[in-house]
């Protein structure tokens, strides 16, 4: 009951609280109540460890680059490179999250590239919400081309270990290149009115970041995808590289440090750990069950209605209770049981690919509805599952099917 109510907080967010806040109080009074033990809830919340080091270092990069100015001059050069077609503009921005979601993780696409896209579509005449939705949706599509894609992978993983870059490849190169193709063909078919006139730009301009800048967070990219292919620390290695990226901030600015530190969401790195102590106590609850009736069901039927089971499964309780604390469950049952690889691969499309359905799915699409408040763009969540449930089912089967 006490797991289940934290993890109502996190969706819901009474009185306006913030998710981690919810999150961490139901894993404190979890140990003080003695529903859970404290060498329990310790061992759950170390055993995050990987996980919060590369939460902590994406994050950082991501500032350094907003503070460097590159998704400014991206979404700008986007602008201008659109050549007065809104329809070419949003095949940019989404190519443009694609890139910033592979390599650098969906939260940089929704907390970092999402203000500089309506910052650059504010300087023409367009509407914002074709291309705010297209980095929303591609956010969630894109976030299993590779490992360093999404925190969601590496609490997939967190029992078992991340597969090399190799394996991971191999099961879902395919699966991930048709999620990204038939969300956009998707989203530009429901905005094709929003689209179709021509783009009028007042001001397509901004500086381009520094060369010293863009090649760090070349060369960053590069060390991660290097350490995942030879199934290395990735974690330690990305926090690392963000502390490099901050301190090679300090050449441009003496304060640049604390504005990238300032600008982690640390709250986040908190929910994360108060996730593994809720998933933990429900796992001693009862939940463990839901997964084995689940891959129990799956063992009997054909392989391709086995997997779709099993995506559309994971992707409902994404929507139910959000993908990280099902991401990290089934992540535990398999390392566990070890199913069959499509049967688990299935399962990761799920969670990644069906927080697209509706706002509550993943934190990055609830961050997304924070950032388009401020910004005063009106989106309601019912609006976001219109749009997500038009948009969502076509790219889950394809990717479920494909996934090895």
């Amino acid at each position: 009951m006490i797991a289940g109510l934290a993890l109502l907080g996190v969706i819901v967010r009474p009185f306006k609280i913030c998710e981690a806040w919810w999150a961490c109080g139901g894993a404190i009074a979890l140990v003080l109540l003695r529903a859970l033990a404290p060498n329990a809830a310790y061992a759950a919340v170390a055993r995050g460890l990987d996980v919060y080091l590369f939460l902590i270092g994406m994050m950082a990069l991501a500032e350094f680059a907003r503070v460097e100015g590159v998704f400014e001059w991206i979404a700008a050069w986007a602008v201008r490179a659109a050549g007065g077609s809104r329809g070419r503009l949003l095949a940019l921005v989404y190519a443009a999250g694609a890139c910033t979601t592979a390599f650098l993780s969906n939260d940089a696409t929704i907390v970092v590239l999402t203000p500089a896209v309506l910052q650059a579509v504010a300087r023409t005449d367009a509407r914002p919400h074709a291309y705010v939705f297209a980095c929303a949706l591609v956010a969630n599509a894109a976030s299993f081309v590779l490992p360093i894609s999404n925190p969601s992978n590496l609490l997939f993983f967190a029992h078992a270990g991340v597969p090399p870059l190799g394996s991971w490849l191999m099961s879902f190169g395919l699966a991930a290149l048709a999620s990204i193709a038939l969300t956009y063909a998707a989203l530009a078919l429901l905005f094709r009115r929003d689209v179709a006139a021509d783009l009028m730009v007042h001001d397509g301009s901004a500086p381009p970041p520094r060369a010293l800048a863009s090649g760090a967070l070349v060369v960053g990219a590069l060390v991660l995808v290097a350490t995942s292919s030879l199934g290395g620390p990735l974690g330690a290695v990305a926090c690392a590289l963000g502390l490099a990226a901050a301190l090679l901030a300090t050449t441009r600015e003496r304060a640049a440090p604390l504005a990238i530190a300032r600008g982690i969401a640390w709250p986040v790195v908190a929910l994360t750990a108060a996730l593994f102590v809720l998933v933990e106590a429900l796992d001693l609850a009862g939940a463990s069950a839901l997964p084995r009736m689940l891959f129990g069901w799956a063992n009997h039927v054909a392989t391709p209605l086995a997997q779709l089971g099993i995506a559309f499964a994971s992707a409902l309780a994404s929507n139910v209770v959000n993908n990280l604390p099902v991401g990290l469950d089934l992540g535990k049952y398999v390392a566990a049981a070890h199913p069959p690889a499509a049967f688990s691969a299935a399962a990761l499309v799920g969670v990644n690919v069906g927080p697209n359905l509706t706002a509550n799915g993943s934190l990055a699409t609830l961050l997304w509805l924070a950032i388009l408040r401020r910004a005063n763009v009106e989106v309601s969540p019912l609006r976001f599952a219109a749009v997500g449930i038009a948009v969502t089912p076509a790219a889950l089967l394809a990717a479920a099917l494909l996934a090895r």
